[in-house]
């Protein structure tokens, strides 16, 4: 179970340096890219122990999957960003999918 939870906080990790992206835009200063490399470093640092247990394929998409759908409501939310139709459903079914492979996934072992 301690996996998840490190998958969990690799995607919360790998969302802030993400939207930190956006926040710093053009400010290249040493202090700003130091944050954001930190961060993807400890996202992949979180994500190399959750595939200890959990399949890397699950581990990997519901890393990517979740934080793809996290990064896009908070553009919508704090960035103004739309989201059209066709996205909302190409997101919900990246939603399902991540649903999917975790419910096809038992304490680090595929069920059929």
């Amino acid at each position: 179970m301690k996996q998840w939870y490190a998958l969990m906080f690799a995607v919360i990790a790998e969302i802030s340096s993400t939207t930190m992206l956006k926040f710093f835009g053009d400010n290249e200063s040493v202090i700003s890219y130091s944050i954001i490399f930190t961060l993807i470093g400890f996202s992949y640092y979180l994500l190399s122990k959750a595939v200890t247990k959990i399949p890397i394929s699950t581990a990997y998409a519901v890393w990517e999957g979740s934080g793809l759908i996290a990064i896009t409501i908070i553009g919508c939310l704090i960035f103004a960003e739309k989201l059209s139709a066709s996205k909302l459903i190409g997101f919900s079914a990246i939603l399902l999918g991540i649903i999917l492979l975790k419910n096809g996934t038992i304490n680090g072992e595929h069920h059929e």
